[in-house]
C-alpha cells in the first residue's frame, strides 16, 4: 500500500512540474534599491517552455509605466502574432508606483531636476530624479536579470509619455544602455524644449552599435498640449534632414487620429513591426571573435534520420541547410562538436529547408552562448 501511495505522489509531482513548465509566466520580483531608496517590484515575463529551453538565451525588452498593468501586458501579448518574428523574448516591466509615504511618484522617477519656472510650477515636488532611476535600471534591474534569467546584449526598452521622454532622456546620459528605442508620444516641450535641444546637440559618435530609435506622436499639440507640437516638429527636422549617422535607424510616425492614450497599441504595433522587418538590417548582434569549442546533441524521433545543422556563422554553414551533418552516436540521438562564435542562431534540416525541423519549445532560430556550457542538447518534437 505504501508503494501505491509513493508512486502515485511522485507521478503527480512530475505531471504538475511538466505542465507548470509549458505555460509563458509573469513573475514580481522586489529589489531594493540604493539608488531610489526605496524598493521596487518589476514584473519578469519567460516564454512558453522557458524551463525546458535550459539552452536558449533571449533578448529582453524593458516596458516602463509597468504599475499600469496594461503597457506590459500588451506588450507580452502582441509579440508573438506580429509579422516577421519568430523570436521569444524575456520581458521585464519597470514601475514607478506612487509611493504615499514618501510622496513620491511617477514623475519624480521620469523627470531630471528642473530649473525653469514654469516647469517647477507644473511638476511641483514630482520631479528631479531622474538620475538616480536611471542608476537603478542599469545597474539594479539589468543586474538582476542579468544574474537570473538567460539574456542576450539585444535590449529593447519601451516607453510612453513622460516615460518616452525618459528613454529619450537615457541617450543623453547612457548612449549604450538600450539597443532599440520606441518612444511613443514624448514629452519634449518640458523644461523649454530641453530634450529637443539636447538631442539634436548631442554627439551621436558616442553611439557605438547599431541602434533602432522609434518615435510617434498621435494629436497632441492640435487640440491640446500646444507647446508639444513646434516642440517635436524641430527634432524630426533634424533627424529627417540633418543627423547623419550609420549606426542610427529611425523611423518616425504621425498619426494625429489618436489621442495620447489610444495611441499606444498601433504605435507599438508599428513600432515592432518594422523592427521585425528590419532586424538582420538594423540591429544584427556582433558575434565574438572568438571562437568556442562546442558540441551539440540532437534527440531525433526517428532512427533513420539524417540530420544536418545550420547557422549564423561560417563554421554553421551560414544557413546552408545541407551543408554540415551531424554524427550518429546512437539510434535516437544525433551530435557535432564545433567552434562557435558567440552568440551562435542555429537550425536543424534533414538536408533542404522544406525538411527543417521542429524542436520543442521553439518557434524560430535557437540562439545559443558558446562560451556558457560545452553541451547543448536539443529534441526534435513528436510530430516529425
Amino acid at each position: 500500500m505504501k508503494l501505491k501511495i509513493h508512486l502515485i505522489a511522485l507521478f503527480t509531482i512530475c505531471y504538475l512540474q511538466i505542465n507548470a513548465q509549458s505555460i509563458a509566466s509573469v513573475e514580481t520580483k522586489k529589489i531594493q534599491s540604493k539608488f531610489l531608496k526605496q524598493e521596487r517590484e518589476i514584473l519578469i515575463y519567460t516564454p512558453v517552455d522557458y524551463d525546458w529551453r535550459v539552452n536558449e538565451y533571449f533578448d529582453v525588452i524593458f516596458v516602463f509605466d509597468s504599475q499600469n498593468r496594461e503597457f506590459f501586458d500588451y506588450t507580452t501579448s502582441i509579440i508573438s502574432f506580429l509579422p516577421n518574428n519568430g523570436k521569444s523574448f524575456i520581458v521585464i516591466g519597470i514601475t514607478s508606483p506612487f509611493n504615499e509615504e514618501l510622496n513620491y511618484g511617477r514623475n519624480n522617477d521620469l523627470l531630471p531636476v528642473l530649473t525653469t519656472e514654469d516647469s517647477k510650477k507644473r511638476f511641483g515636488t514630482y520631479s528631479g530624479n531622474a538620475d538616480n532611476f536611471l542608476e537603478f535600471i542599469s545597474n539594479e534591474v539589468e543586474s538582476y536579470v542579468n544574474n537570473n534569467y538567460r539574456t542576450l546584449n539585444t535590449k529593447i526598452a519601451v516607453g510612453h509619455s513622460l516615460s518616452a521622454s525618459f528613454l529619450l532622456y537615457s541617450i543623453i546620459k547612457k548612449p549604450n544602455l538600450f539597443s532599440n528605442y520606441i518612444a511613443i508620444s514624448p514629452n519634449l516641450a518640458y523644461e523649454n524644449e530641453f530634450l529637443t535641444q539636447s538631442l539634436i546637440s548631442f554627439d551621436y559618435t558616442k553611439i557605438k552599435n547599431k541602434t533602432f530609435l522609434y518615435l510617434s506622436n498621435a494629436d497632441e499639440g492640435i487640440e491640446y498640449w500646444k507647446e508639444w507640437k513646434p516642440a517635436r516638429e524641430k527634432l524630426y527636422n533634424f533627424f529627417d534632414n540633418k543627423l547623419k549617422n550609420e549606426n542610427i535607424t529611425i523611423k518616425i510616425n504621425n498619426d494625429p487620429t489618436k489621442n495620447h492614450l489610444s495611441t499606444f497599441p498601433p504605435s507599438l504595433n508599428d513600432a515592432f513591426e518594422f523592427y521585425f522587418k528590419n532586424s538582420t538590417q538594423i540591429n544584427e548582434e556582433q558575434t565574438s571573435s572568438q571562437l568556442f569549442e562546442t558540441k551539440i546533441r540532437l534527440k531525433v524521433q526517428n532512427k533513420t534520420d539524417t540530420i544536418y545543422i545550420t547557422g549564423n556563422q561560417k563554421n554553421l554553414g551560414n544557413w546552408n541547410p545541407e551543408k554540415i551533418k551531424m554524427k550518429e552516436i546512437s539510434e535516437f540521438e544525433r551530435e557535432i562538436v564545433l567552434e562557435l562564435q558567440s552568440p551562435a542562431q542555429l537550425k536543424f534540416t534533414k538536408g533542404t529547408w522544406d525538411s527543417e525541423l521542429e524542436i520543442i519549445g521553439t518557434y524560430d532560430k535557437i540562439t545559443i552562448k558558446p562560451e556558457i556550457k560545452q553541451v547543448h542538447e536539443f529534441k526534435t518534437a513528436e510530430n516529425q
